[in-house]
C-alpha cells in the first residue's frame, strides 16, 4: 500500500509551498475575522431580536452540518489547491454583492442570511481541504511544528487581529468592513497561485466524476473514524464544545454591545473578541513544547478546562475585565487543543484518507455549531441571554469529564505509540468496545 506518511506527490514538499499555503491561510483567516464580526453587527442594525441576530451565526455555520462529508470526499478526488482557490474567489464575489446591497440600502435580512450561508459553504470546502494539504507540503518530522505555526497564525488573524480590525472598520462603515474582507479573500487567491506542483491524491482508486463512488468515499471515511475509537471520542468532545462555542458567539454580541449588560461599543466588542485570539495564539504556540513536557493527555484536558471557564464567566458576571480574562483563557485552550489534536491526527491518519477524515472531523466538531446557534437564539429569546451561558457551561463540565476519561485510557496510549513510532503506522483495525 502507499506510504501513510509521505505525500502523493513528493515534489510538493518544500518551504515555498508551505509558506504560500501559510500566507493564504493567514489572509483568509484575517478576512474571516473581519467578516464574522461584521455580519452580526449588520444584523443588529436591522433588528433587535436576539433570535434573528443569532440566525446569522446559524446560517454561517449550517454548511458545516450539510457539506462537511462531501467536502472531505471531494478533497481526496480533485486538486486540493485549486479547490481552495475556487472557494476564495467565490467568497470575494459574495461579499461584493453584499457590499453593493448595503451601499444601495437594498439589502434585506433574508439577503444577509443568504450571504452568510454562501460564505459558510465556501469556508467548509476551503478549510476542510486546507488541512489535507499540510501533509503534502511538510515532511513527517516537521508536522507538529507546521500545524502549530498554521494554527497560531490562523488564530491571530481570525480572532486577534481580525475582530478588532473589523470593529474599527465597522465604525467607519459596515460596507467598508465587508469590502475589506473581500479584498482579503482576493489576496489569499494570489498567495495560493504561487504554489507549485499538483495536489491531487494519486492513490485514490475511483473516478472523480462517479456520484456512487463519492458516496462510497463518504462511507469509507465514516467507517474509518468509527474504527478509531480514541479519535472518534475526541471528535465528539470537540463537537459538543463547538456547539457551546457557537451558542456563546451567537448571543455574546447582544450581551456585550450597548445597550447590553456589558455596555461596550462596537470597537470595544472587537477588542473583547480579540482577547479570544490573543489566548489562541499563546495556546497554539505553546502547545508543542507543552506536549513534549507534559504529554498530550495533560494538554488536551487542560485545554477543555480553560474552555469551560470561557462559557461560565458571563453566566455569573457582566464585568468586561473578568469576561476578557476568561475569553483569553478560552482562546488559549482552543488553540492548544487544535494544535495537539491536529498533529495527532496528521501522524496517525494516512494521506489517502486525510480528506475524508477531515470531512468527518469537521462535520462532528463544527457541524454542531448551527445547532448551538439555533438553541442559543431560542433560549435567549424565550428565557434570557444569560441562560445560554449557564447551559453551555453545564454541558462543558460533562465534556471535560469525557475528556479526562479518554486521555487516561489504554486506547489513547496505543494511539500515542502509533503517532510517535519511527516507522509508518499500520492501517486502522476494528477495535472491540
Amino acid at each position: 500500500m502507499p506510504s501513510d506518511t509521505q505525500p502523493s506527490d513528493p515534489t510538493t514538499v518544500g518551504a515555498r509551498n508551505f509558506t504560500a499555503l501559510w500566507a493564504g491561510a493567514a489572509v483568509t483567516n484575517l478576512a474571516d475575522g473581519v467578516v464574522k464580526l461584521t455580519l452580526p453587527l449588520v444584523a443588529v442594525s436591522m433588528t433587535d431580536s436576539p433570535a434573528l441576530v443569532a440566525g446569522i451565526t446559524l446560517a454561517n455555520t449550517l454548511p458545516w452540518l450539510l457539506f462537511s462529508l462531501p467536502a472531505g470526499a471531494l478533497a481526496d478526488r480533485v486538486d486540493r489547491r485549486r479547490l481552495i482557490m475556487t472557494m476564495a474567489a467565490a467568497r470575494a464575489l459574495v461579499l461584493a454583492v453584499l457590499v453593493g446591497g448595503i451601499l444601495a440600502d437594498m439589502l434585506p435580512l433574508a439577503g444577509l442570511y443568504a450571504g452568510a450561508l454562501l460564505l459558510g459553504t465556501a469556508e467548509v470546502f476551503a478549510d476542510t481541504t486546507r488541512m489535507s494539504v499540510v501533509p503534502m507540503v511538510v515532511p513527517r518530522n516537521r508536522m507538529e511544528s507546521a500545524f502549530a505555526k498554521l494554527t497560531a497564525t490562523e488564530t491571530v488573524a481570525n480572532e486577534f487581529i481580525g475582530p478588532p480590525l473589523g470593529g474599527l472598520l465597522a465604525a467607519a462603515g459596515l460596507a467598508v468592513a465587508l469590502g475589506a474582507g473581500g479584498v482579503g479573500y482576493a489576496g489569499a487567491l494570489l498567495a495560493l497561485a504561487i504554489m507549485t506542483g499538483h495536489y491531487r491524491n494519486n492513490h485514490h482508486p475511483r473516478s472523480a466524476t462517479s456520484a456512487s463512488g463519492l458516496r462510497a468515499d463518504i462511507w469509507d471515511g465514516v467507517q474509518y473514524v468509527w474504527r478509531e475509537r480514541v479519535l472518534r471520542t475526541l471528535l465528539l468532545v470537540a463537537g459538543a464544545a463547538s456547539g457551546c462555542w457557537a451558542a456563546w458567539m451567537a448571543v455574546i454580541v447582544v450581551y456585550a454591545v450597548a445597550p447590553g449588560p456589558m455596555d461596550l461599543s462596537r470597537s470595544e466588542y472587537g477588542l473583547l473578541i480579540g482577547a479570544l485570539g490573543v489566548g489562541g495564539v499563546v495556546g497554539a504556540s505553546a502547545a508543542p513544547a507543552l506536549t513534549r513536557r507534559l504529554g498530550r493527555q495533560v494538554v488536551l484536558a487542560t485545554s477543555m478546562a480553560c474552555f469551560t471557564v470561557l462559557l461560565a464567566a458571563p453566566a455569573v458576571s457582566s464585568s468586561p475585565r473578568l469576561i476578557a480574562v476568561t475569553t483569553f483563557l478560552g482562546g488559549a485552550g482552543t488553540g492548544a487543543w487544535n494544535v495537539t489534536y491536529s498533529s495527532l491526527r496528521a501522524l496517525v491518519v494516512p494521506d489517502e484518507m486525510m480528506g475524508r477524515y477531515s470531512g468527518v472531523s469537521r462535520l462532528t466538531s463544527w457541524g454542531s455549531m448551527p445547532l448551538g446557534a439555533l438553541v442559543a437564539g431560542f433560549t435567549a429569546e424565550l428565557i434570557s441571554v444569560r441562560a445560554v451561558f449557564w447551559g453551555g457551561a453545564t454541558l462543558c463540565v460533562l465534556v471535560l469529564v469525557a475528556t479526562l476519561r479518554t486521555v487516561t485510557s489504554p486506547e489513547f496510549r496505543r494511539v500515542e505509540v502509533r503517532a510517535t513510532a519511527p516507522h509508518e503506522p499500520e492501517p486502522a483495525q476494528p477495535q472491540r468496545s
